[in-house]
């Protein structure tokens, strides 16, 4: 695959932000005039089957009774669309066809937010009736016993069936009394960075966890949110009674993800909420995915933590278990407070794992110089010991003040040429350091170039908000300050509650209005075109016959929004397709997508990636479309829309046909 088309699964973005375009007229991006006869031709009746009918702008209605003269009966082959061409497509202001319904809509509902993290999950929950009700977090989980908990590991235990024997707090079925897993059981963890990983240059999937056999990471995740959701009811029903049995089926769930992630993550994120029984079926709208640096800014502009006025731009640093999100955004109004973003986000797999995966190497590597032999149960138990403590203790405390850090690992026997001396392994300072240097420097890289790029727009920064679990590091917070340039050290604040800022943040979406208006689009959305092939322009490899007799070039793109774009919340792409059917075709067509990452996007795209499934097969085929007899044969005219849905929150494609909404198109990522 050429590196620079990447499918909408994900590829590796430049981390500094990039410069706004001019947000072009969609249909001035066209490269052929519909309504231009010479660039139009008649097609034949295409084929039966999702796979092989082809694509045309709609016609006026005083042409499409006319008679295809080219008796031409070249049929295209699988996999293509000869004779197609550009879609009609606009951007949709205002009122239009759908309304999938943003918090706005949710009114008498009741609210509940989750943080699904990288090592930790949280949830929060509220009444969307009253916009001033203070967001209530889920303290109590099962196995915590008594203690109360803001979040509870993101982990899940598994045994050789793959039944789940622990989760969360609740893990004591799972592990013997040495406290490790039993015989069979499999501790599964970082599973949420799982469902980014395709096309995803940015994780190493040596370095994650297994999964279970025959599980793949939206089972697993599913399987998280399964028993999250069967504590959340557990609790809401206790807590709340008669009036959580009225109000469940009305209940909105707002998921927080990472800026970062890709279109396939949020979708895998879908999906896995939908088995995990949060949905009934992909068309209920009652989840919206929520970007965490979006959440934490929400929870800001409601706990007046900042005093921001009009053109005043914040940066949001988000600092989480698996990754580190920035983005900048520029107030717009006070009252109601608003925002949008002013530079492309930015951010990269940073987060506080990677300091675990640095310390297990400065680990094993201080076990090897114990020379114990392989599978050794001492080498183990040492592991297992320090790497919980670091976990629960040392990266939390790490101040870089020449501490030395001392671990009991629960042997008599003593190791000095490793560390281990009185039943304690010793770390020092510079061991620690060097799990956070390479990791802490990555993200104040990010903070730097988000910091020029807000400069380059003329914003004015008024504050730097860190926030998210690994956020509350105080080394991290303080290497932050120290190395942003000097005028805007005291502008680095962190707020008092960092750790559940996002998963209130996120709650805090369900009982207001959005107050992100636009984003500035991350990577270029297209699709692929067959154009009039141009003597001495286009590649000869490229050109391809069509019914009407004219060659056309293929792999021709057609952008619908360019990288660097400002893209308005919630307005969708409107993007018209044509089919001409033969009569018994199956109603269901396929149309793909691509992104491209790149600055400058190529003239051509080959490698199709993501392919949406269109389903109109409510309709009759011989009483809703128009009959076309021609010296070909017989087919019928078949138009409709997909709304296409690019704004930077989630992936969204809708069917239209005729004014009725027929549901959401299937999203096949690879």
């Amino acid at each position: 695959m050429p590196s620079r088309f990447r499918n909408l699964v994900g590829s590796k973005r430049k981390a500094s932000g990039n410069s706004l375009t001019q947000s072009p007229s969609i249909n001035s991006l066209s490269t052929s005039n519909t309504n231009n006869n010479n660039n139009s031709s008649s097609l034949g009746p295409s084929s039966p089957g999702p796979n092989t009918s082809a694509q045309s702008p709609p016609q006026p209605a005083s042409e499409r009774n006319s008679t295809a003269s080219n008796t031409n009966t070249l049929a295209p082959p699988p996999q293509q669309q000869y004779g197609g061409y550009v879609p009609q497509q606009s951007m949709v202001g205002g009122q239009y066809p759908y309304n999938r319904g943003y918090v706005s809509e949710a009114n008498n509902q009741r609210s509940k937010a989750q943080l699904i993290g990288t090592t930790f999950s949280g949830v929060a929950f509220a009444f969307a009736t009253n916009t001033e009700a203070k967001e209530d977090i889920i303290v109590e989980w099962p196995g915590a016993g008594t203690q109360t908990k803001q979040k509870i590991p993101t982990v899940l235990y598994y045994d050789q069936h793959q039944q789940v024997v622990g989760w969360g707090a609740d893990i004591a079925d799972a592990l013997a009394p040495t406290g490790y897993p039993k015989p069979g059981v499999q501790k599964v963890e970082w599973f949420k960075l799982q469902l980014m990983m395709s096309g995803n240059t940015y994780i190493d999937p040596i370095n994650l966890p297994p999964l279970p056999p025959g599980k793949s990471e939206i089972d697993v995740a599913a399987d998280y949110l399964f028993k999250l959701r069967q504590a959340m009811r557990n609790y809401l029903q206790k807590t709340l009674g008669e009036v959580f049995t009225r109000e469940e089926r009305n209940i909105r769930y707002f998921l927080t993800v990472p800026a970062i992630w890709n279109d396939a993550g949020k979708a895998a994120t879908r999906a896995a909420a939908i088995q995990a029984g949060f949905l009934r079926d992909e068309n209920d709208n009652r989840l919206t995915l929520v970007t965490e640096p979006e959440a934490a800014a929400m929870f800001c502009s409601k706990t007046g933590l900042l005093s921001l006025k009009v053109q005043d731009a914040v940066l949001i640093v988000d600092c989480g278990g698996g990754t580190v999100d920035l983005i900048a955004y520029e107030v717009e109004e006070e009252h109601p407070f608003t925002v949008a973003e002013c530079t492309a986000g930015s951010g990269d797999s940073c987060g506080s794992t990677a300091l675990n995966r640095n310390f297990s190497n400065i680990l094993r590597a201080k076990i090897r110089k114990m020379k114990l032999p392989d599978g050794s149960k001492t080498a183990g138990r040492v592991y297992a010991k320090c790497i919980m403590d670091f976990e629960n203790r040392i990266k939390a405390d790490f101040r870089n003040n020449g501490q030395k850090w001392a671990v009991d690992v629960g042997i008599e026997a003593e190791f000095p040429e490793a560390g281990i001396e009185e039943g304690y392994m010793t770390f020092t300072n510079e061991e620690i350091l060097q799990c956070f240097e390479p990791v802490v420097n990555r993200i104040l890289e990010l903070v730097r170039n988000q910091i020029i790029a807000i400069q380059a727009q003329n914003r004015h920064l008024q504050n730097v908000l860190v926030v998210g679990g690994f956020g509350s590091s105080e080394y991290l917070f303080q290497q932050i300050k120290l190395h942003v340039p000097p005028q805007f050290q005291s502008k680095v604040v962190r707020p008092m509650d960092s750790v559940a800022a996002i998963v209130k943040g996120a709650v805090t979406a369900g009982i207001t209005e959005r107050v992100v208006t636009s984003r500035v689009a991350r990577r270029h959305y297209l699709m692929a075109t067959l154009q009039p092939f141009k003597e001495g322009h286009h590649p000869e490899q490229y050109r391809v016959p069509s019914l009407d007799g004219k060659d056309r070039c293929k792999y021709t793109r057609q952008i619908f929004v360019q990288k660097g774009q400002r893209v308005k919340t919630g307005e969708p792409v409107k993007v018209s397709f044509f089919r001409q059917v033969a009569p018994g075709a199956t109603l269901m067509y396929e149309d793909v997508l691509y992104a491209c990452d790149e600055d400058v996007c190529p003239e051509y795209t080959k490698d199709p990636l993501v392919t949406l499934t269109s389903d109109l097969s409510r309709k009759n085929l011989e009483k809703d479309f128009e009959r076309m007899d021609t010296p070909q044969g017989t087919f019928y005219r078949v138009y409709f829309d997909i709304y296409l849905t690019l704004d930077g929150t989630e992936f969204n494609a809708e069917l239209v046909c005729q004014g009725e909404v027929m549901g959401r198109c299937s999203a096949r990522f690879r």
